[in-house]
């Protein structure tokens, strides 16, 4: 089945909200610690990285401030190179960027919506 670009913004916009609930405001340490948030706000992080890495180029152009390729690389990393993850980098980027990138997944879904209409 193949999903369609508003569907795989829709997913990673859910997915940005789970990591917020599974390892919002916690540290670095307290995330190393706790293997439960640390190993879901991972594997939230991976679907994201996935499902906008799949997202059309036409799609992407009409968003040029949503950061793909670091998100994809995040998400490279996470996969592929387990052990150079940096949690107390994943908690920044829980903390500070995961906010803004709903905000633009909701503005790029709406644009997407309106187009679609």
């Amino acid at each position: 089945m193949n999903r369609s670009d508003i569907d795989r913004l829709r997913d990673a916009r859910e997915f940005a909200r789970y990591v917020q609930d599974d390892a919002g405001g916690l540290s670095a340490e307290t995330l190393a610690e706790a293997r439960q948030p640390q190993h879901a706000a991972l594997y939230d992080l991976v679907v994201i990285g996935e499902t906008l890495n799949k997202v059309s180029a036409e799609v992407k152009s009409a968003a040029p401030n949503l950061p793909w390729r670091p998100i994809n690389n995040l998400r490279n990393i996470i996969v592929h190179a387990y052990w150079r993850v940096d949690l107390e980098l994943i908690a920044g980027i829980v903390q500070h960027r995961i906010d803004p990138l709903v905000a633009e997944l909701d503005k790029l879904i709406a644009f997407v919506e309106r187009s679609d209409a």
